[in-house]
């Protein structure tokens, strides 16, 4: 049922686990929330600003840094950054720039 919170995300990585023979189990890690979900759904859109000043810069450098050192993945929380403009210099910028396979063709600004 996916209309129940967590029937697809942490239920169904329980239910995956479960299933699997005593064995196979052990060999299973699972990543802390902070390797797919860094990013608090409140706080998205900063991801998508450029700097403002040289503070703001340096919190971006940081953010970059700490996120290619510990994130898998970044979940977008289309929700709250659908309607969110991606502004050069951002953390999402350099991020799609540098990782991204597909983007490159998708993308509106070339």
């Amino acid at each position: 049922n996916g209309n129940r919170w967590g029937h697809n995300g942490p239920y169904l990585v329980t239910r995956v686990v479960t299933s699997l023979p005593k064995q196979t189990r052990d060999d299973i890690k699972i990543m802390p929330p902070a390797a797919f979900y860094p990013v608090d759904w409140g706080h998205i859109s900063s991801y998508f600003s450029s700097p403002s000043d040289r503070g703001h810069l340096k919190w971006i450098s940081a953010k970059i840094i700490q996120l290619e050192k510990e994130a898998y993945a970044i979940h977008l929380w289309n929700k709250q950054s659908r309607g969110v403009n991606m502004e050069e210099g951002s953390i999402m910028h350099h991020i799609i720039n540098k990782n991204c396979i597909f983007c490159l063709s998708a993308r509106s600004d070339t």
